[in-house]
This record gives C-alpha cells, sequence and structure tokens, in this order.
C-alpha cells in the first residue's frame, strides 16, 4: 500500500523517521511529505490561499532509508496532505499517516492540533487517515508509537470505514509494558492547557501540563488524555474534529486487534 507519511514537526524529526523505519519494514509503499520546520498547532489551516502562490518544494532523506522518496515542503501538514492527495507530489497515497507527534493529542485541544489536521485533510480527500503521538521529549518512546502505528494500519481496514480518521495516543513504555489498548472518548481535559497573559505589547502564550489530580478527577474516567497517563493505548474515532459515536463499536474491535498483534511481539519473558 502506499502511504504518505507526514508531520508537523518538520522533515528531520525522530518520530518521522521511527515511522518510516517501521513501515519500511512491513514492505508499504512509502512517500515521505512533512514541513521543512516545525508547524505545531495550525490545525487544518493551508498556510495561504493565496491564488499563484509557489509553495517550495525540496528533496530531502530520511536516514537509513535512501529508497525512500522524501520532501520538504514550505507548508503546514494539512497543505501536504491535500496536495499529495490530489497527485501533486507523485501517485496519490492510499492511506495518509501523521506522527509521531512528540507530545499527546488528547482532549478537545486536539482541534488545534496539525498532526491531526493532517489527518483530517486527508480524510476530505476520501482517503482514510490516522494521527500518532506519544509523550514530548526526553522520554517520548517514539519506537512503541511505530509499532502501535503499524498494527493499527493493518486492522484498519478491517474494521473501520474507509472515511474514518484514527487518533492513536501511545503512552512512553515499552510495548510489553502497555496496559491495554482502549477505545476512549476525548477527555475534558488534554495532556496539557494554553494560557495567555497580557504584556508589553502583546500576549505571552504558557503551556501548562495537566496534573495527575486533574486527569484522575475529571468527569468520564475514559478520556484519553487520562487513559494514556494511566498506561493504556487510546484509539479514537473522529469526525470533523470530534469523535464519531457511531464507530464506537467498530473501535472496540480494533482495540483488540491491535492490542492481540502487540502482544505476538513480546517475548515470553517481557510478559513475565
Amino acid at each position: 500500500m502506499r502511504i504518505l507519511l507526514t508531520n508537523d514537526d518538520g522533515i528531520d524529526a525522530p518520530g518521522l523517521a521511527a515511522l518510516a523505519r517501521r513501515l519500511h519494514e512491513d514492505g508499504h509503499d512509502l512517500l515521505v511529505a512533512a514541513p521543512a520546520g516545525d508547524v505545531s498547532g495550525s490545525g487544518t489551516s493551508l498556510g495561504t490561499t493565496a491564488d499563484g502562490a509557489v509553495i517550495l518544494v525540496r528533496k530531502a532523506g530520511i536516514p537509513s532509508l535512501p529508497d525512500v522518496a522524501a520532501y520538504a515542503v514550505e507548508a503546514p501538514p494539512a497543505f501536504i496532505a491535500l496536495a499529495a492527495c490530489t497527485g501533486a507530489l507523485g501517485e496519490p497515497p492510499g492511506f495518509v499517516i501523521s506522527g509521531v507527534n512528540p507530545g499527546h493529542n488528547t482532549g478537545r485541544t486536539l482541534l488545534h492540533s496539525s498532526t491531526v489536521g493532517a489527518a483530517i485533510a486527508a480524510a476530505s480527500c476520501g482517503r482514510p487517515a490516522m494521527a500518532v503521538s506519544c509523550g514530548a521529549a526526553p522520554g517520548g518512546r517514539f519506537d512503541t508509537a511505530a509499532e502501535v502505528a503499524a498494527a493499527a494500519l493493518v486492522l484498519f481496514h478491517e474494521h473501520l470505514p474507509r472515511s474514518a480518521v484514527l487518533n492513536v495516543n501511545v503512552p512512553d513504555l515499552g510495548v510489553a509494558e502497555i496496559l491495554s489498548v482502549r477505545r476512549a472518548r476525548l477527555g475534558r481535559l488534554g495532556s496539557f492547557s494554553m494560557t495567555f497573559e497580557p504584556v508589553l505589547g502583546g500576549l505571552r502564550m504558557r503551556h501548562r501540563p495537566a496534573t495527575e489530580r486533574q486527569l484522575r478527577e475529571q468527569p468520564h474516567r475514559d478520556g484519553d488524555s487520562a487513559l494514556v497517563a494511566a498506561g493504556h493505548v487510546t484509539l479514537t474515532a473522529l469526525a470533523g474534529g470530534i469523535e464519531d459515536p457511531a464507530l464506537t463499536g467498530a473501535v472496540d474491535e480494533l482495540a483488540a486487534g491491535v492490542a492481540h498483534r502487540l502482544a505476538a511481539h513480546v517475548p515470553a519473558r517481557a510478559r513475565g
């Protein structure tokens, strides 16, 4: 299957490389196209809609994967997803994966995530898509997240419709340490919140990580931010940026299948 890999952290991001290497192992036909630099927080922005604008594109590379086509694009990932799906970067992909993002995209704040925005843009072109995130540096487990993404990709079409967008959040644990793979609703709180304070000449934005107590005391214990903080992989089917209740049963089945595939990769001694 031809797959577009993109992200919002830039072509040189380690999460993108980890995901590319893992999917290359499975023999997928990969097209890697990512922003030239970090454009986090741009949501589904295209960067520009000016008629006649020229968006710069240059050839790039993924370490240890010299045979994989890779491009750095001076645009947000939603633009890249639209361009690739319409054939502007060669043969259009049949599937789009955005990530692995360093920082969980959970709760209602994912509406601003350009990792998720790329997947939503792909779905608008009729392509199934997945957004994948783990924790931020230095503890982010890109290897585990890539393994989860590879498992979910194999089972995606078996359980979800072609138009689905799947948001995947992976705890910073080894595969053998993951407690479960769960369908999750969007939490009331995300993994972090933003605050704004007036300063001379403008506003200063601050990121504030959610505390364990805040996550634990959310009204819904099945929220994605609380579950991933507790050590579970969370899967959320999205429609227009919020969870799609019509796919509840399908995501439950997908979660069980992913958990089974992950368990098969864990040596018996690691399972205790």
